[in-house]
């Protein structure tokens, strides 16, 4: 049997694969501790969770109606360690314009968000954090922002001061 990646893949993200159903028991256990949770979220829900974490990351970065190029660094590194793809300055400034010209574009997606998995409305949090933290200080209006956003997404106060290590 051949095992590339794209089959392992298919194996991982159960899409359509014809070979996925042959798959035992011990071996879906072996799958699901190499890769961890992320195995059990669909490709569609990751995507979702990067869009949506874009959203965020320009919020955070318009909070202060500017966005400097530390940011924009930011926003870059933390969408690739989040599993997105390279994003390049132009599509950071894209999309900081348009939260700047509408916010409320960004609240709402957040507000649906909640049918995401706690694990992918973490990272969404987590993200936003990473931007806030980008010049080594979280302001007090930033740890409002961060604050509104968790309970957006449906963190609870406690899980919220958790992943912010008690900073906001």
């Amino acid at each position: 049997m051949i095992c590339d990646a794209e089959w392992l893949q298919a194996i991982i993200y159960g899409t359509g694969f014809t070979m996925k159903s042959k798959i035992t028991q011990p071996l879906r256990a072996l799958i699901d501790k190499i890769v961890g949770e992320k195995s059990r979220i669909s490709p569609e829900q990751r995507q979702q969770g990067l869009d949506l974490s874009l959203a965020v990351m320009a919020l955070v970065a318009a909070a202060d109606q500017s966005i400097d190029e530390s940011e924009v660094a930011r926003v870059q590194e933390t969408y690739v360690a989040h599993g997105g793809g390279l994003v390049d300055s132009a599509t950071v400034r894209k999309a900081f314009n348009i939260v700047i010209s509408d916010q409320e574009v960004t609240w709402r997606q957040l507000s649906a968000a909640k049918h995401l998995s706690s694990e992918l409305r973490e990272d969404i949090f987590l993200a936003a954090l990473s931007v806030a933290a980008a010049d080594s200080d979280i302001h007090e209006d930033e740890s409002a922002l961060l604050t509104r956003i968790g309970k957006a997404l449906g963190l609870s106060q406690d899980r919220i001061e958790d992943l912010s290590g008690g900073k906001l």
